[in-house]
């Protein structure tokens, strides 16, 4: 049977065998009437722990599942190594489009079907969607906004700093059209291994992306439910966390845009340091402004730890 277009659905997974069910749950319940209707769907699980418990629950219920459900996996450790054999694997099998979300994310029953009407609406290469944060959220979290949920907007207006991707701009939400992976300047790699473990390896592709020409917009409608552990949230959580990302930031100003902004980074990241340490004693009436400094200490620690050493924290060596 020929199909209107084949979408590959890639989730790249590792050591959350206990958070797989949920996701499946999920899945199952995606819409692929409307625009769909006539699109092959495929749902590609990409492990990267090749945990026995993982393919023993997705090849048990492959059988029976309303989508086309296959499972490969990749024994190189790494994000970037996992997500570059889903795009391997999708564009193997003929996907036009991929879409990628994360193992400990939830799909809202429309938000494939919103990507896929944004796409061809607009004939984007790249739709990306939004995401909400989980109910079971702590208060204090949500009051602080260091996970904090941006008011979903249209169109790919909402843009961060200099990079011109929208604020929403993730692997935990987005279609990518086949012509992205096929152009030249991915030949050698899609997601760049220098940050497996670092991460940034997703706006690192998207920035490059968007040099090579590829338009990109939003799906305000295609929503998933982001779940973090429970340990993000304590102080040692944010701090790791704030170093990667500040580790991860250093890094990719490096790679792409050279020794000069490096340097005024790090001053930038020098002077905010200093500035945050201040500040901390004035927060404590309140948990969530208080987490929140402590989270972006540790970002500006981790810029100028990179910037000094150029060694980045291996975040996610153990699948963080």
């Amino acid at each position: 049977m020929k199909h209107d277009a084949n979408i590959c659905i890639c989730i790249c997974t590792h050591s959350r065998y206990d958070l797989l069910g949920r996701l499946l749950e999920a899945l199952e319940k995606v819409d692929t009437g409307g625009e769909l209707e006539g699109v092959n769907v495929e749902i590609l699980f990409v492990d990267n722990s090749s945990c026995p418990k993982t393919k023993e629950k997705i090849q048990s219920i492959a059988p029976r599942f309303p989508i086309s459900l296959r499972y490969v996996a990749e024994p190189e450790r790494g994000i970037s190594q996992a997500r570059n054999r889903a795009v391997q694997e999708a564009l193997a099998s003929g996907a036009d489009f991929i879409a990628f979300i994360d193992d400990d994310d939830l799909p809202t029953s429309n938000w494939l079907l919103e990507l896929f009407s944004e796409q061809r609406r607009t004939d984007a290469h790249i739709v990306f969607g939004c995401w909400i944060m989980s109910s079971d959220m702590p208060g204090w979290v949500k009051k602080s906004g260091i996970f904090k949920t941006k008011k979903r907007g249209g169109g790919g207006k909402e843009k961060q700093g200099s990079s011109k991707l929208p604020y929403m701009a993730s692997t935990c939400n987005v279609l990518i059209g086949r012509e992205v992976f096929e152009r030249s300047n991915f030949r050698e790699f899609v997601f760049d291994p220098r940050l497996s473990y670092s991460g940034g390896e997703d706006k690192d592709f998207f920035i490059r992306a968007l040099q090579n020409g590829a338009n990109i917009t939003t799906a305000p409608n295609s929503i998933v439910i982001r779940n973090h552990d429970s340990k993000r949230y304590s102080v040692a959580g944010l701090l790791r966390r704030g170093f990667k990302n500040g580790c991860s930031h250093m890094k990719k100003a490096r790679l792409q845009k050279g020794a000069l902004y490096s340097i005024l980074f790090m001053f930038y990241s020098c002077v905010r340091w200093l500035v945050l340490l201040a500040a901390i004693p004035f927060c404590i009436f309140s948990k969530g402004l208080m987490m929140h400094q402590i989270y972006k200490l540790g970002k500006a620690s981790g810029a100028i730890y990179f910037f000094f050493t150029g060694v980045s924290y291996a975040y996610y060596r153990d699948g963080a």
